[in-house]
């Protein structure tokens, strides 16, 4: 059973289009997908990446950007940047679309594996950038593997036994086998906002049978996504990502 992992597309439809065209070119299958939230903001197109995202019937869950939508007080902790986004998404989303993201939860547990948008600790704000933001997972919840968005980078955090290991994953491509006597926190990165300087769509692959998991980090014609966000009259500063 492999599962292809999607988080924080951010309305980037290039960058969506290249994921499924690298797959598909590579040949590279998968059996169901995953995506962790965060379809809107920042990027030019909020419904037509809702819309190639319903059209995969696979498992959907709700990140903060989404919830923004939903619930306008989730606007009282995003920057001036992420606010007027959220503004613009509002006034261009499509009500079936609307209504998509109301039907979503943050998190999905599946016997041992949890999937969440941000972490155990507030599925929707909770950052897992670090050790200590790690090891407070660790210690609040109790699933082997958590996978989870949320902060645009891609990493991993492994506890066996007293012991914490991992960070960043900046390759373009990394593969990590995971053991069954440990427990490991893991982020796929961002399809359409990279955080780490290294502007490229990453998502990630996770083989149930052979418990592996695969990042890839692919490029993606980001030139078309920057005169999009400048038509729209988006925020400049969003084209430093990209």
């Amino acid at each position: 059973m492999k599962t292809l992992l999607l988080s924080d597309i951010h309305g980037n439809l290039e960058a969506l289009n290249a994921v499924f065209d690298f797959l598909k070119s590579n040949n590279i299958v998968w059996d169901k997908v995953v995506c962790l939230g965060d379809y809107v903001d920042y990027g030019p197109n909020p419904n037509e990446v809702i819309e190639i995202i319903k059209g995969l019937n696979g498992l959907c869950l709700l990140g903060n950007h989404d919830k923004a939508l939903i619930d306008k007080g989730e606007r009282e902790y995003f920057s001036d940047v992420a606010l007027k986004c959220s503004l613009w998404t509002e006034s261009v989303i499509k009500p079936d679309n609307l209504e998509f993201l109301k039907n979503l939860s943050p998190s999905h547990k599946d016997d041992e594996i949890l999937f969440i948008h941000a972490s155990p600790v507030n599925p929707i704000w909770h950052y897992v950038y670090d050790y200590k933001d790690a090891e407070e997972v660790f210690k609040y919840s109790r699933e082997k593997i958590i996978f989870l968005g949320h902060t645009h980078i891609p990493s991993y955090f492994c506890r066996y036994n007293a012991r914490l290991y991992g960070g960043y994953v900046s390759a373009e491509y990394m593969k990590l086998k995971l053991f069954d006597n440990a427990r490991y926190i893991i982020n796929p990165g961002s399809v359409g906002q990279s955080r780490d300087g290294i502007k490229l769509a990453t998502f990630g692959i996770f083989d149930k049978k052979d418990m592996i998991f695969e990042w890839f980090r692919i490029p993606y014609d980001s030139y078309k996504t920057k005169e999009k966000i400048l038509k729209e009259g988006l925020p400049k500063t969003l084209l430093a990502y990209l």
